[in-house]
C-alpha cells in the first residue's frame, strides 16, 4: 500500500485532508447515536425503530468532505417485510448516508438540504442516490454501478462517500465506495482496505423533481453542522466502527 494515506484507525483515505482543515472521528465530541420509535407519514399506524449515527460538528464545514463508516449489521427487526411499503427497495431498507445537510425534521426551509448515498441491506441499486431539501421531499435516482453491491445482512460493511465541488462551483461532483473485506477480531475491526467504486458522478442540476422543485439546483454548501448515518429497521445492536469525516482537497 505504498502511497496511500491512512487515517488513525489505519483507513485509506481516497482524497487528501484540506490542509489546516477539520477530520472528526468517532467518540469525537459531537459524535452520538440514538434508536428511536419512529413512523413514516404515508404510511398510518405503523412504528418502526430507528439507528441514527450522526457527527454534530463544531462549525460549518467545508463542503468539500470524505465520510467513512464500518458498520455491523447484525440482523433486521421484525418491521421490515411487515407492510408492502417497508423493505426492500422501499422504505428504511438501508443505511442512507446524508452530506452537506442540516437536521432532518419538518422544520421546512431550515431542514435536510443534502446529498444521499443510499445503501440497500439485500443489496441492489435501486434509489442509490438521492437529494432531499426540503426534509421529506426528495430527487431520487438510481445510478449505475461500476460495482455490484451485495447484500450485508449479519456482516459487516465499509462505506465511504465523498462531496467535492469542482473548479469554480460549476459542478458537485461525487463518490460512493464499498469495503466488503472487513471482519471483527477480538472487539476490533480488522480491514484490507478493499474499497471498490459503487458510483461516480457529478450534479450539475439534472436531477430534477417536478414535485420537489427545491431538489434541482446542485447544493454547493454545507447547510448545516450536521451529518448522519441512517438505519431504519436495523436491530438495536448494529455497531459502528472506524467512522470519521474529513474537509478534503484536490489532489
Amino acid at each position: 500500500m505504498s502511497g496511500i494515506q491512512l487515517d488513525i484507525f489505519g483507513i485509506q483515505k481516497i482524497f487528501p485532508d484540506l490542509t489546516d482543515g477539520t477530520t472528526l472521528f468517532q467518540d469525537d465530541v459531537g459524535w452520538g447515536e440514538s434508536y428511536t420509535r419512529h413512523g413514516y407519514k404515508s404510511i398510518k399506524g405503523k412504528k418502526i425503530w430507528r439507528k441514527t449515527i450522526f457527527f454534530n460538528a463544531p462549525k460549518i464545514l467545508n463542503p468539500n468532505l470524505e465520510a467513512t463508516i464500518y458498520v455491523f449489521l447484525p440482523k433486521l427487526n421484525k418491521e421490515y417485510g411487515s407492510h408492502p411499503k417497508i423493505g426492500k427497495c422501499s422504505s428504511g431498507s438501508g443505511n442512507s448516508i446524508k452530506l452537506r445537510g442540516g437536521t432532518h425534521s419538518d422544520e421546512s426551509k431550515k431542514s435536510a438540504h443534502c446529498y444521499i448515498f443510499h445503501y440497500e441491506y439485500e443489496g441492489g441499486k435501486c434509489n442509490n442516490f438521492q437529494k432531499e431539501y426540503p426534509h421529506l421531499d426528495y430527487a431520487k435516482y438510481t445510478l449505475p454501478e461500476d460495482n455490484e453491491f451485495p447484500n450485508w445482512i449479519g456482516k459487516v460493511m465499509g462505506f465511504k462517500c465523498i462531496t467535492i465541488n469542482t473548479i469554480g462551483d460549476k459542478k458537485v461532483e461525487f463518490y460512493a465506495f464499498f469495503d466488503p473485506s472487513a471482519k471483527i477480531e477480538n472487539g476490533k475491526l480488522v480491514s484490507t482496505n478493499d474499497w471498490k467504486l459503487r458510483y461516480h458522478g457529478f450534479d450539475e442540476g439534472q436531477f430534477k423533481n417536478k414535485k420537489s422543485p427545491a431538489t434541482n439546483p446542485i447544493f454547493k454548501t454545507n447547510w448545516g453542522k450536521y451529518m448522519e448515518f441512517r438505519m431504519d429497521n436495523a436491530d438495536k445492536q448494529t455497531i459502528a466502527y472506524c467512522a470519521s469525516l474529513r474537509e478534503i482537497r484536490l489532489p
